[in-house]
């Protein structure tokens, strides 16, 4: 894995780690009734399926790109620009929704958006120095952002998984959901001991 790729995750583990410390040291909350326990479950879903695009980004793409001698404009490709950042988002969007206040998610973006727009755009402009008028002709079809509501009614045709691109993100599964159980744990130990 690019050394790059692991400060950024690092950056954004430590970003969130810090809205966690501050959310349960310093404003009060309304954790652990009905919509605690639906947003835990609706962002462990947001992880799993950012956990699925990022996947399966990253292995289409080391099978399709030929060490960058070839555009990916299929796969997850097809529906956004930038799948693997997109699922990096819907991960971090599903911590937010199962740790911290709503609001907090607003926070977390802020920080997302300061560490992976300028890749982005660094991305882009190498990419369309290598690519050319192909690359241009991508762009003006695929979202850079966030993918059209339609292509995600149609993932199945855009996304898929082996079992060997699982192992290179293992690492990152199995350490999100252990400080996510982890939190929660904490979470619950907090609130029957002032019981």
């Amino acid at each position: 894995m690019k050394i790059r790729i692991k400060i950024q995750g690092a950056l954004m583990f430590l970003g969130l780690g810090a809205i966690i410390l501050f959310s349960n040291y310093v404003f009060p909350h309304w954790k652990y009734g009905v919509l605690d326990k639906a947003l835990d479950v609706v962002g462990m879903g947001f992880i799993l399926f950012g956990f699925l695009f990022r996947i399966s980004a990253r292995g289409y793409k080391e099978e399709k790109c030929s060490n960058g001698k070839n555009l990916v404009k299929d796969g997850p490709y097809a529906i956004i620009r930038n799948p693997m950042y997109f699922g990096t988002f819907i991960i971090g969007t599903g911590v937010v929704m199962m740790l911290l206040e709503l609001w907090f998610f607003f926070l977390f973006g802020v920080i997302f958006l300061l560490i992976y727009i300028p890749q982005m755009k660094k991305e882009e402009n190498i990419l369309s120095e290598r690519f050319g008028q192909e690359y241009k002709e991508y762009c003006k079809f695929t979202s850079k952002y966030f993918p059209r509501f339609d292509y995600l009614l149609k993932l199945n045709k855009y996304i898929s998984l082996k079992p060997f691109w699982i192992r290179k993100e293992i690492v990152s599964i199995v350490t999100t959901v252990i400080v996510v159980v982890s939190i929660k744990i904490w979470e619950y130990i907090r609130l029957f001991k002032g019981r």
